[in-house]
């Protein structure tokens, strides 16, 4: 039913957040979305496989052979990698490179042409992969960053492995573009099969599916392992490039065949220097956190002995803005941080992060980000000796970053984001917190540095 006043980014909200289904009712017995997802589209990929195979007169046999292998492969590649990395863990990307590598493996051994069958094999994994990310788009599991348009995921996501901080977070449906371009990519290699020399169709599915999942890992939002700035996906699409090139310079011609690598080569120096003069990455080293921490706790045993009209101040080494303001009511003492990033920048889970590993006992729910780059948040006093864990600062962050996110999607759209949220206001006891006060003491900051 169409709502009065409903603009078609509304419509769209409402319909996706109409998606999250953690489990799907099959004949009264509940069943795990995400694992109906992946069988539906392993049945696909069999019709395509089987069809685009013998519509290229290759062996019903061989074909029978590879849909078995891909599918041992799966269950092999999961208790693999289970038992190496000790807990359960499913990455497709991992999982098509060793379905791919087994498929080739049995081709080679069954003397068949290898690149002509892995045509046939990667044209049919496009659609299984889509209905994958139909899966991870319905449970959570690979979710996009914070946007007006998207999905909200709720408790019940949260109870099946949803991260719980995002909960109510309005999320971008990354993995629904992934499912569209998966589709787009097996569609355009199916038309091309009785076209294309053997391996060409192979090429173009590394290639097309290495530059969607490159592009698209950077408006995804769940965490992964990290090298050199780049994620383990980017990591693996980049090789893929670099194999698909390959495949596409021709055999007989050497130097042309050696330009992917030596590319590969200057791209691993670049991205070395890179991670080096990173920014975030010396924002967040334990010194930073210390510095900050020792000035802060400095400034609030003076703050208590010395009456100021004038929040202190301060400018780490890495240019973040700093400033403090101490209250007391009663025996109960506490005090209110700011922290703000130069100007230019807005990186916020950063600066999130920034402030767990500095102050572990920060206060979450009073926070708040204004003038997209300064966070203010309260601390209860006094302020603890020991150093919390890596677990404990990243819950902490996170916790803050989700609250921080619900607030400013709630300020941006009202209750027309999240309608069943109640409505949060600012916490009064965070003095000089309003936006046109804050700057003040960040412009001044030479003037009032103690």
């Amino acid at each position: 039913m169409r709502v009065s006043g409903e603009n078609w980014r509304d419509r769209a909200n409402r319909f996706l957040d109409g998606l999250p289904a953690p489990v799907l009712g099959q004949l009264g017995r509940p069943v795990p979305t995400f694992r109906t997802c992946g069988i539906a589209g392993y049945y696909v990929a069999l019709l395509v496989l089987f069809g685009g195979g013998l519509l290229m007169g290759q062996s019903f046999f061989v074909l029978a052979m590879l849909a078995a292998v891909s599918g041992l492969s799966f269950f092999v590649y999961t208790y693999l990698r289970m038992w190496i990395a000790g807990r359960e863990e499913l990455v497709l990307l991992e999982h098509i490179w060793f379905a791919l590598g087994c498929n080739a493996t049995v081709l080679y051994w069954m003397h068949e042409p290898v690149l002509a069958y892995l045509d046939i094999v990667s044209v049919a994994l496009c659609p299984f992969l889509a209905a994958g990310r139909v899966g991870c788009t319905l449970v959570g599991c690979c979710h996009g960053r914070p946007s007006s348009i998207g999905i909200t995921y709720n408790e019940e996501c949260a109870r099946d492995g949803f991260p719980r901080h995002l909960v109510g977070v309005r999320l971008f449906p990354v993995a629904v573009i992934e499912a569209v371009g998966l589709l787009t990519i097996g569609a355009t290699g199916l038309v091309a099969l009785p076209f294309a020399q053997p391996g060409k169709v192979f090429a173009w599915y590394l290639l097309a599916y290495s530059v969607l999942r490159f592009g698209l890992e950077g408006i995804r939002g769940d965490h992964r392992p990290h090298f050199l700035g780049l994620s383990q996906a980017r990591w693996m699409s980049i090789i893929e490039v670099v194999l698909a090139l390959h495949l596409t310079s021709g055999e007989h011609r050497a130097p042309a065949a050696a330009i992917p690598g030596a590319l590969f080569g200057v791209l691993i120096v670049a991205l070395a220097v890179r991670w080096k003069m990173d920014w975030r990455r010396q924002l967040l080293t334990a010194a930073h956190a210390r510095e900050l921490r020792e000035w802060v706790s400095g400034e609030i045993d003076c703050a208590f002995k010395v009456a100021s009209v004038h929040p202190a101040t301060h400018k780490t080494k890495r240019q973040i803005a700093v400033a403090i303001s101490t209250t007391k009511t009663g025996a109960k003492k506490s005090a209110h941080i700011s922290l703000s990033l130069p100007d230019g920048y807005g990186d916020l889970p950063s600066l999130c992060e920034l402030a767990a590993r500095a102050f572990p006992e920060l206060l979450t729910r009073e926070a708040q980000f204004t003038q997209g780059r300064i966070l203010h948040f309260m601390l209860s006093l006094p302020l603890e000796d020991r150093e919390a864990d890596a677990r404990a600062i990243r819950h902490r962050a996170n916790l803050l970053y989700g609250s921080l996110v619900r607030q400013l999607q709630r300020g941006g759209n009202g209750a027309a984001l999240h309608p069943h949220l109640p409505e949060k206001k600012p916490p009064q006891s965070m003095p000089d917190s309003d936006p046109v006060q804050v700057p003040w003491y960040f412009a001044d900051i030479g003037k009032h540095h103690r």
